[in-house]
């Protein structure tokens, strides 16, 4: 492809993400996509010869592997400190686009393709799983947490952090209130209810 091919190529995923984020797999149309980027129908096949699986498979692979990438870098930048690397996993899901992990499972996943669903089941799962389980254990080497297991611990703290994504505008003024109630979630499942 040539300079301009790819530039419009990333303008169909970036539509074609905003598109499958908003509404899901199966109620997005291919002349859904096309109006978005003002083409013809017929057209996004050049791009994408698979149709509309391809292009939701390829927003997803691009959208998991950005947000492994970013909490990784996330993690890493934070320091040492535990609750540290925490916060900062927290900023970076209240400062991204939510992941609707639950639509994706019981609505997306179901209307494409097996091998590609479950490739999209793994990848999710290394990459918003791993680097958060990572520091998990880490922290557990250092004597700093008790996790019996670190792989749930991860992915329910990604469930309670794309959670603030559900707080509706009016109580939620702006990114940064955003910010303040993942970290203030992400505390509250680092400290506990119970009184010590």
């Amino acid at each position: 492809m040539n300079s301009k091919d790819n530039l419009t190529h990333r303008q169909i995923l970036d539509a074609s993400e905003k598109l499958f984020s908003e509404r899901g797999y199966t109620a997005v149309t291919l002349q859904d996509i096309a109006r978005a980027v003002e083409m013809r129908h017929a057209s996004l096949y050049y791009y994408a010869p698979g149709g509309k699986e391809e292009l939701y498979v390829k927003v997803m692979e691009r959208g998991f592997r950005q947000h492994g990438e970013g909490l990784t870098n996330a993690i890493i930048e934070s320091g040492e400190d535990f609750r540290a690397q925490i916060h900062a996993v927290a900023r970076w899901f209240a400062t991204h686009p939510p992941i609707d992990l639950g639509r994706i499972v019981r609505s997306d996943l179901p209307a494409i393709e097996p091998a590609a669903a479950q490739r999209l089941i793994t990848l999710s799962l290394e990459t918003l799983r791993m680097p958060i389980a990572a520091a998990v254990r880490n922290a557990a080497r250092k004597g700093q947490v008790n996790v019996a297991d670190p792989d749930f611990a991860a992915m329910g703290l990604v469930a309670l952090l794309q959670s603030v994504h559900n707080i509706p505008p009016m109580f939620m003024g702006d990114t940064e209130d955003r910010v303040q109630a993942a970290i203030a979630s992400a505390d509250m499942l680092l400290d506990g209810w119970f009184k010590r």
